[in-house]
């Protein structure tokens, strides 16, 4: 079974493989808007199956695709990827001394099958001080992350209070809730 990662994410490519898999990435070019009326959770896992649904018509009879959208909600608001270095401040100010919940849409298919599920971790970061935020936005532009920040990142490491679920979650990929499907659904372990 050959694994295709359906983004270009450097943090997904290296998680799996760490776990041991080699993975051909197949990245998709798809809008990232939201449809009204889905709750977060949902929004992820549409979003996911968009990118899956541009690489199955090429998968082989062994290759099993994965994409993944993750989202960060707060307050109400979904914090998508920001737009601009000054949205991402924003979206950091929000976050600052306050709870946040990341969601991971995972969309998994074959040639012959689709499956969606997600995950959910709550976060809560420390009051962020605005000098921490300009050093974080000078040396990590962080327009490729959902809530503009990454748990491994600067401002992750310093900021980040308490996590309560997968910290690889938060990182764009929830591990552990994918290992559980991959023993249900394909009675292996989920290493490579």
């Amino acid at each position: 079974m050959r694994l295709i990662l359906i983004s270009a994410s450097p943090r997904r490519r290296e998680l799996l493989e760490r776990l041991g898999w080699t993975v051909e990435v197949r990245p998709a070019e798809v809008e990232e808007t939201l449809t009204e009326g889905l709750s977060p959770p949902q929004q992820a896992m549409l979003l996911a199956l968009r990118k899956l649904a541009t690489v199955l018509p090429t998968l082989a009879s062994d290759e099993v695709a994965l994409a993944a959208d993750t989202i960060v909600y707060h307050a109400g608001t979904i914090l998508g990827k920001p737009k601009s270095l000054s949205e991402a401040q924003d979206f950091l100010n929000r976050l600052s001394n306050s709870w946040h919940t990341v969601y991971t849409g995972v969309a998994i298919g074959t040639t012959h099958r689709c499956w969606t599920l997600y995950e959910e971790t709550a976060v809560r970061f420390h009051p962020l001080p605005e000098e921490l935020i300009q050093i974080y936005l000078t040396k990590m532009p962080p327009l490729d992350k959902a809530g503009a920040y990454g748990a491994q990142d600067l401002i992750g490491l310093l900021g980040i209070a308490e996590i309560h679920g997968d910290f690889y979650n938060v990182m764009g990929l929830p591990l552990q809730r994918i290992a559980r499907f991959w023993q249900q659904v394909f009675g292996k372990v989920f290493v490579g």
